[in-house]
């Protein structure tokens, strides 16, 4: 898109925006899926972008989601997804979430505790059903290829390994109440190394044949997490599908030819799928120079998109890419990129590289596609939301409209 373009939106629909492009995220689950010759299925995670155009958007791409709320549940159904193709993740689904996922027969609630799963058991049993479980196990293996390690360690997700014959024995005591289908891996995220992804899918094989081999259990569907490594910082800088495939699809192929039933194989995908499909879009509002730096403000800032200022999960601050879309030609200059609250974290960069902003610029923050708005303050000093604007065929549609803080009275 050209500057006249991204003005033409910012005239129509205010600043601050996002813009989300479906296309994008749906051209990468088919290609995640082509590389490994359809044997694999796509989960999107909503949790990176629950947005409901979006969700609908991709609907007829993805092979399910990735749920972690009663919310999220609910915005899958109205976005048009199958109960039966919805994962249903998370270390403190509360028994109201369990009832309606259970009554609502989703494809997998991922048992992260014995407790939770004889509350599934309980629950099933209330309504006269039974409950689709998966367990999550949290592996002996502690994978650091994984920038952010989410097994291989004592934590609140899934049951360790060493503990697996516990939930087993429940399972195998409770078939009138559960229906076992397989197991969930999630060994954490921001990987960036082929190498370590499918040594932690070698690890979820290893796992599922010592379950069937000493119990009459068969998993039948084995999520194998997700957590692709893709950088906010660096444009090229992502897991190379294409390595991974050449060293993963035999891995699966082996797997899937020597098992006893169909398997249903999964990855669940957030970051990795969404983040290079969205663009935060702000206006120069102000300027000024302290102290031999030079200033910039802007409309927006941490209130809509707090991993951009560094203060989301991020081991390091660093500059997302950022863009001077009206005057990309212009000289450049060293500055602060700062947002309008009283916060003195809030700037999107920090000693930045661009062409110099004049007043009414719009400045774009690249890959912000994944934990904007949905992961940041968004009613901190009271300044509307921002409009999320989905490119889906071509099209630009709004996907959610501004909204001011009385809104949420």
């Amino acid at each position: 898109m050209d500057a006249a373009a991204f003005e033409e939106l910012a005239r129509a629909h205010g600043t601050p925006f996002f813009l989300y492009d479906a296309d994008e995220i749906n051209a990468r689950i088919r290609a995640i899926r082509q590389a490994f010759s359809e044997t694999v299925e796509v989960f999107y995670a909503v949790k990176a972008n629950p947005n409901l155009a979006l969700l609908r958007a991709v609907r007829d791409v993805a092979g399910g989601l990735d749920i972690s709320s009663g919310g999220e549940l609910e915005q899958a159904r109205l976005a048009g997804f199958d109960a039966a193709n919805l994962s249903f993740a998370g270390p403190a689904k509360t028994t109201e979430e369990l009832t309606e996922s259970i009554r609502q027969s989703l494809g997998y609630i991922s048992i992260e505790s014995i407790r939770e799963l004889l509350e599934c058991v309980r629950i099933a049993r209330q309504l006269g059903t039974r409950a689709n479980v998966v367990i999550r196990v949290n592996p002996a293996l502690l994978n650091r290829a994984f920038g952010i390690k989410m097994g291989g360690k004592a934590g609140q997700f899934g049951i360790d390994e060493e503990d697996l014959s516990e939930a087993v024995q429940a399972i195998v005591a409770h078939p009138g109440e559960l229906a076992f289908q397989g197991i969930h891996i999630y060994a954490g995220s921001q990987c960036f190394d082929a190498a370590g992804v499918v040594e932690g899918v070698k690890d979820t094989f290893r796992i599922a044949r010592e379950i069937e081999s000493s119990t009459p259990l068969v998993c039948r569907a084995i999520n194998l997490g997700g957590g692709f490594g893709v950088s906010h910082v660096d444009s090229h800088k992502e897991l190379d599908l294409a390595v991974l495939a050449s060293e993963l699809r035999p891995v699966v192929h082996a797997f899937i030819d020597s098992s006893p039933v169909q398997r249903k194989i999964v990855f669940e995908l957030g970051r990795y799928l969404t983040a290079n499909a969205g663009i935060y879009v702000s206006r120069v509002i102000s300027s000024k120079s302290s102290r031999g730096k030079e200033f910039f403000m802007v409309d927006g800032g941490l209130h809509h998109h707090l991993a951009a200022a560094g203060t989301f999960g991020a081991t390091l601050r660093a500059n997302f890419i950022l863009r001077n879309l009206t005057r990309p030609g212009a000289d450049t200059v060293r500055c602060q990129l700062a947002g309008p609250s009283c916060n003195p974290t809030d700037l999107l960069g920090i000693d930045v590289e661009l062409p110099r902003p004049e007043h009414g610029d719009l400045i774009g923050v690249l890959k912000s596609g994944s934990y904007g708005l949905s992961a940041s303050p968004l009613l901190f000093l009271g300044r509307n939301t921002p409009a999320e604007l989905v490119r889906h065929n071509g099209s630009v549609t709004l996907g959610r409209r501004p909204r001011p803080m009385t809104d949420f009275n």
